[in-house]
């Protein structure tokens, strides 16, 4: 028998041992020359094959080839890349990434190097160093006015507002917060990115947790980050997490849709991003105790043989190799360049970082959301020492990979190659060479003009409408100083024209510009409503979504914990009513999933209004994710009105949302026994329907999993009323349920059941702590 005590250590020592942050180190003074870099792998590991020769080694399909853009010497420890709208390649370099011992090595420094093809002949021509003043580097973007760099803890502006590729003057801390873990450092912030919305977005691992704001502001109002992908707003300052888990996301990009994907490790290698949602992360946990059950990824397959510990997959032979080379992925492209074959035509393509591979994705609508399926792997590489970590389609539509070039993996145990890197670009035929172009040196009509591009095939290259889009999006602040322009460019981005297939991307650039008017969302509505039972195109529905996300865009996003930001922002009444009138009328799934994740930016005493328009559509009551957006949503209505809560619950079809509700109000007995008296009361008064019995054993599930480690309680006012009731079902699980519930009201569970659930490291924490709570109250022998 383990005593209780020693049950404790255990739980204690488990929870000490949790990841550290790094602290106590501070990065040397930035005096002298570059600091030359060094190897730390051993001499044994040997050399990666010459960059010209591991090109060559590359398996693609016919018509397809590979060759060098840039290699060592002149681009090493390759990080992170992104473009300008020159069509230069902007890269970051990391050389202070370290071995496990020694986790970053502060006496190196990191750096940003720019690149560019003035022949287009495939290989740069002319190269410069942006900046060497920096550490923890792990990701460049470019745009409004400077270069944004995360730089952990710290995301950094450096300014560059004449052009001229030299810092107009020392960084600016825009952010702080993104602290790294010391035991996974690996897991630390980074993917720089800007969104179609205007935003700047971002991915930190579920093992780095940190607390993030701008400078100065104080802990109560720092926003809690604990792995998923967040973004930036840089003119209003607002920072959110858009959504929280997994393991170590690594890669993100949007679909011609708009919407958001990324990848990540071990548990899962590809997501959709859905503000609000909840993901599962095998290494920690959620720090919201009432999320109960989080999404599993979008993709219908692994890459890796799930058979094995995933760990195996690091040696990727036979079976892990025949699903696609492992759990690691890195960097993630969702190709519309126009040079590929159009059957790549928004694929998601990412590296598979131990298969040494790129893994297809095919993206298909499913239900409320997405499901990724697998496609034949296009490219795998011949060096040992391929080490792909991010990719990206540039101006002529080829796809560029930064290859970091080392041995063993993610975690660098066996130390580190600093002395190589390669940058490999992979094209379709001959593509054809992208005009030159300077985006700055174009008017905003001709920008504008520019989201209607085509090359001469006549397909999209999405590259030309993104820095379009980007160079609009940084003349903000002179726009506003030229009403008249402001409008003229507000006028060509919202029009509708028969025949043009561009108004997606135009709106989604003017929402970056400011928020929609009522107006316009009105007129978006109206203009992409079908007739009763006609289908709805893809882009209409995407153009839809935007106009509900428009109706809160100003209100904060709850954090992970369903805690409220500090803001003065809230939606107005209009705004809500307009939502609950939706809410009962949509029924797209992609509608309807926009729907639940306003939930989390609505007041807390409206949110249940919404959530009845939503369910009302029982099609979507087995959904992927749906039903626990809708729970999502309502996790702080418990709080306030859980009444509301158990009057929803009766009402609702989606079996997974009425079961976490009673679970969380029967979790509530002690404090509030009436929340669940209530739910059970409503329950027994319902008439006799086919859905009973579904109510009826959700209802007990959620009340099993609540009283899960308790060892006797009294039983709410209306349970004998409702147990009789629920006994007319046949069903042998209802009867199961009452029958352990009826001990646990009467003599009590056997004391042995809640060690049990003690020991059991599967169960959840809260159920394991509520477990030890009533074994430390009863002090048994």
């Amino acid at each position: 028998m383990i005593a209780v005590r020693q049950i404790w250590f255990l739980l204690v020592f488990g929870l000490l041992c949790l990841d550290s942050p790094i602290s106590g180190q501070q990065p040397e003074a930035f005096n002298g020359a570059f600091p030359a870099p060094f190897d730390t792998e051993p001499e044994s590991a040997g050399q990666p094959l010459p960059a010209d020769e591991a090109a060559k080694q590359f398996q693609v399909p016919p018509g397809f080839g590979v060759q060098v853009f840039a290699a060592e010497p002149d681009v090493r420890n390759p990080i992170a890349m992104t473009w300008d709208g020159r069509g230069r390649l902007w890269v970051a370099e990391n050389y202070t990434y370290a071995d496990r011992k020694t986790t970053f090595d502060f006496s190196l420094r990191d750096r940003v190097l720019i690149f560019e093809d003035t022949d287009h002949d495939g290989r740069f021509d002319e190269r410069a160093v942006f900046t060497d003043e920096v550490q923890l580097l792990t990701s460049v973007e470019v745009g409004r006015g400077g270069v944004w760099l995360m730089t952990p803890p710290q995301l950094i502006f450096i300014p560059d507002r004449d052009r001229d590729d030299r810092p107009d003057g020392e960084p600016v801390v825009v952010l702080d917060g993104f602290t790294p873990s010391r035991d996974s450092y690996h897991t630390f912030a980074n993917g720089l990115r800007w969104g179609p919305d205007g935003w700047l977005y971002g991915r930190c691992g579920a093992s780095s947790p940190g607390r993030v704001g701008v400078p100065g502001t104080p802990d109560e109002q720092r926003i809690p980050l604990n792995g998923g992908i967040w973004r930036f707003h840089p003119t209003t300052k607002a920072f959110e997490v858009l959504c929280h888990g997994t393991t170590n996301p690594w890669g993100l990009d949007w679909n011609s849709n708009g919407e958001g994907f990324f990848v990540n490790t071990v548990n899962g290698h590809l997501w959709q991003v859905i503000p609000g949602a909840h993901y599962k992360r095998p290494h920690s946990e959620d720090p919201n105790p009432y999320v109960y059950e989080m999404i599993d990824t979008h993709a219908d397959h692994y890459h890796w043989d799930t058979g094995k510990d995933w760990t195996d997959s690091r040696n990727p032979v036979g079976e892990h190799d025949r699903r696609g080379g492992g759990h690691a992925h890195s960097g993630c492209l969702i190709y519309n360049g126009g040079n590929w074959p159009p059957q790549y035509d928004d694929k998601l393509l990412t590296l598979n970082f131990h298969g040494r591979r790129v893994n297809v994705e095919r993206l298909e609508p499913q239900g409320a959301g997405n499901v990724a399926r697998h496609e034949p792997d296009i490219l795998k590489a011949g060096d040992p020492w391929f080490r792909g970590i991010d990719l990206s389609s540039g101006p002529d539509g080829s796809v560029f990979i930064l290859d970091w070039s080392d041995t063993g993996e993610c975690h660098d145990s066996t130390g580190i190659h600093r002395s190589s890197g390669r940058i490999y670009k992979v094209t379709h035929g001959t593509p054809e060479p992208a005009t030159s172009v300077d985006m700055h040196r174009l008017s905003n009509a001709e920008l504008i003009q520019q989201h209607r591009h085509k090359n001469a095939e006549g397909r999209t290259n999405q590259w030309f409408i993104r820095q379009a889009r980007q160079e609009l999006l940084s003349r903000e602040e002179q726009l506003r100083r030229d009403p008249d322009e402001l409008e003229r460019v507000t006028v060509a981005l919202f029009e509708d024209q028969s025949g043009d297939d561009s108004r997606l991307e135009r709106i989604q650039t003017l929402r970056g510009l400011s928020p929609l008017s009522q107006e316009q969302i009105e007129r978006l509505l109206h203009q992409t409503t079908t007739d009763q039972g006609e289908h709805v195109s893809p882009r209409n529905s995407a153009l839809r979504v935007i106009a509900i996300q428009e109706l809160v865009a100003r209100a904060p996003l709850d954090t992970i914990l369903g805690s409220r930001p500090v803001s003065d922002l809230a939606p107005e009444s209009k705004a809500i009513e307009r939502l609950i009138q939706l809410a009962h009328a949509e029924t797209g799934g992609a509608e309807l999933l926009a729907l639940a994740s306003a939930l989390q930016r609505l007041p807390v005493n409206r949110r249940v209004e919404i959530a009845q328009g939503i369910s009302r559509h029982d099609e979507y009551s087995d959904d992927h994710n749906l039903p626990l957006m809708v729970w999502y949503g309502l996790i702080p209505v418990a709080s306030v009105n859980p009444h509301s809560l158990a009057e929803f619950a009766v009402q609702c079809p989606f079996p997974t949302t009425r079961r976490l509700i009673a679970r969380r109000l029967a979790e509530m007995i002690d404090s509030q026994p009436a929340a669940i008296d209530r739910l059970l009361a409503l329950a027994a008064s319902m008439d006799a329907s086919p859905t009973r019995d579904g109510l009826i054993r959700d209802i007990l599930r959620g009340m099993e999993e609540a009283f899960t480690g308790r060892h006797k309680l009294a039983a709410p006012a209306h349970w004998t009323e409702f147990s009789e009731f629920a006994a007319s079902s046949r069903d042998s699980k209802i009867t199961e349920a009452i029958r352990n519930l009826n001990l646990l009201f009467g003599d009590g569970r056997a004391l042995d059941e809640v060690r049990q659930t003690i020991r059991d490291h599967n169960a959840p924490m809260a159920q394991r702590k509520a477990a030890l709570a009533t074994l430390i109250s009863l002090k048994p022998a």
